[in-house]
């Protein structure tokens, strides 16, 4: 079973410290990603999609390494780089996997890429209902909808904190 790590790095630094990681330690034990957003907007009439990081200033890392570890292999990468600040941990505790609740809840919305795509949907009365996309079934977990935005907003417990996430959501028609 493979753990997830997180590094947390200088805001906009993110590829500069996967590439790091790339050069210095990828393997098939250690492989760095940046998990994404797609959002939504309209330019000039037409509908354009954009990537953006879903967590800004932090890098995550999927290995098959134990903590004790991934924090060895680890442990001089961090020291050397002036843009990784260190690895994120659990409050007060020694704990630095992602537990697997979080992660399990977190892959649910991420395609293969590692980012949350944008979701379809429709209003009904004052009702909403997701018909393609991520958040198909999951609306009761969104807090809230921006039309004008075309997104969609939901907490998730992350890292032991509750965590806001904004998504696009392209709303089809109003019934």
């Amino acid at each position: 079973m493979s753990n997830w790590y997180i590094f947390w790095v200088l805001t906009g630094r993110e590829e500069q410290v996967v590439n790091r990681i790339e050069n210095q330690l990828y393997n098939e034990d250690i492989v760095p990603f940046i998990p994404m957003l797609e959002t939504l907007f309209k330019r000039a009439g037409k509908l354009k999609k954009e990537l953006n990081i879903m967590f800004p200033g932090y890098v995550f890392v999927e290995s098959e390494l134990e903590s004790i570890d991934f924090l060895q292999r680890t442990h001089r990468l961090v020291r050397a780089s002036k843009d990784i600040i260190g690895i994120l941990r659990y409050g007060n505790s020694h704990e630095i996997a992602v537990r697997e609740d979080e992660r399990a809840t977190l892959l649910r919305f991420c395609n293969d890429d590692h980012c949350i795509e944008s979701s379809m949907g429709f209003i009904e009365g004052d009702k909403f209902y997701i018909e393609s996309g991520p958040m198909v079934g999951m609306e009761s977990v969104i807090k809230e909808i921006n039309r004008k935005k075309m997104e969609a907003s939901f907490e998730l417990e992350f890292m032991g904190n509750i965590t806001r996430f904004t998504v696009g959501l392209e709303l089809l028609r109003k019934i």
